[in-house]
């Protein structure tokens, strides 16, 4: 996992605009809907745009292909949580990180409602690392079978700090009062956002592709580190086998860095022309391997995490 900049907000999602925006719209609907307490645990039904009566769709804004194109460059085609490529073999998915329908297990409803079109609250996802699967998983060095996935997980250090239903209702009429209860909640949460956290100081790993919370981490953060790694199964099997095969094919050109290093101090009292022929080399292996760590690559904060730490560039 690695931080992403997170680019402006599309046009279908601002708000306070003129003319409204479908997401505003939906937010507000959003926001009357369950402002009933009979709707608590009921499917958001959105009003049709002439007020008549309400459609069987729940929230559409969010699912606009402007939206996932936006969120496909942010990302670069990777899962924001595992940093696989996902778009070479999925459609990805378009994350709620604090869940609209609802959270917890047992499921509480509702979900974060006022947040389904919220473009802060958006992230792209491989659906191993959205959804829940029963998943082989690295546990203590042994194989286990397991379901893990985020879903509708939020989890907190301090439940007494969760944004309640009325504080969702307050997102429009009192935004002060809203982002004081916001803000508390965020002071807690256990799982690690890409687009606000330093998420790479919080992970380390190891040459076998093993992802590991990062040591001296105080105790929330360590505690944020380990509930991500599991809510995300950023430890399943698969994943494991192909960070490992990252650090391979780094070691790999760590050593022919290590060979050219050696061929130029071999070389450094020989004419110019020789000593610039071995420079231009090591240069070259120099930039592959710097490579890895750029944000388009996959599991670039593995790589950046192994080159600083075992090979500074």
């Amino acid at each position: 996992m690695i931080k992403v900049k997170r680019l402006s907000c599309p046009d279908i999602l601002k708000i306070s605009v003129v003319p409204e925006t479908d997401g505003e719209f939906e937010t507000k609907d959003a926001i009357v809907f369950f402002s009933d307490s009979l709707n608590h645990h009921k499917t958001f039904k959105r009003i049709r745009k002439n007020g008549t009566s309400r459609t069987e769709a729940s929230y559409t804004t969010y699912a606009d292909k402007t939206i996932k194109e936006r969120l496909l460059i942010m990302f670069n085609g990777k899962c924001a949580y595992c940093e696989s490529n996902v778009n070479a073999t999925y459609f990805g998915d378009i994350e709620h990180f604090r869940p609209k329908g609802g959270y917890g297990e047992p499921l509480v409803q509702p979900g974060y409602y006022w947040l389904a079109s919220e473009w802060e609250n958006l992230l792209y996802s491989c659906a191993f690392c959205n959804q829940t699967y029963t998943h082989k998983v690295l546990v203590n060095g042994k194989i286990v079978e397991i379901i893990q996935g985020k879903l509708n997980q939020f989890p907190l250090d301090d439940e007494r700090r969760r944004i309640k239903i009325e504080d969702g209702q307050k997102y429009f009429s009192d935004s002060a009062n809203y982002k004081i209860a916001f803000d508390k909640e965020e002071s807690v949460r256990l799982l690690l956002n890409p687009c606000i956290d330093n998420v790479e100081d919080h992970f380390k790993y190891i040459e076998e592709g093993v992802i590991l919370a990062e040591d001296n981490l105080n105790t929330l953060d360590k505690k944020r580190a380990d509930t991500s790694i599991k809510v995300y199964a950023l430890q399943r099997v698969g994943l494991v086998q192909a960070r490992e095969q990252k650090i391979i094919i780094i070691k790999a050109q760590i050593e022919r860095i290590k060979e050219a290093i050696k061929n130029l101090n071999d070389h450094i009292n020989n004419s110019n022309e020789e000593r610039i022929w071995f420079e231009g080399i090591l240069r070259r292996e120099m930039q592959i391997l710097k490579s890895f760590k750029d944000a388009k690559q996959d599991y670039a904060g593995l790589a950046r995490y192994f080159i600083n730490k075992h090979f500074i560039t």
